[in-house]
């Protein structure tokens, strides 16, 4: 599956995404799960934690939208994607 993402507030962390437009990131899979998996095998094992806790639910710091809505926040980890869907992740940092 291919989709656009877009990443907003972490791109300091994620080398090769600084594009504003958003990326497009072909993966297996069809939810938020696999997308945030695929992404998080690609950053490494010490920056897993920006998209996954130690649960393997999606972050407190990070929220996702696809296509400008925002998922139901009990089931946005099993959210469906589907090809050329635009999926942002925004990263709340604590200040």
């Amino acid at each position: 599956m291919k989709v656009r993402v877009k990443f907003i507030g972490m791109l300091e962390l994620l080398p090769g995404f600084e594009d504003k437009k958003g990326v497009q990131v072909d993966f297996s899979g069809n939810s938020i799960k696999d997308l945030l998996h695929h992404l998080s095998l690609r950053i490494g094992p010490k920056q897993k934690e920006i998209f996954l806790n130690d649960q393997g639910e999606i972050s407190s710091m990070l929220f996702v939208c696809i296509n400008g809505d925002f998922p139901l926040y009990s089931d946005r980890l099993n959210a469906r994607l589907r090809d050329e869907d635009f999926v942002e992740l925004i990263f709340a940092s604590g200040g």
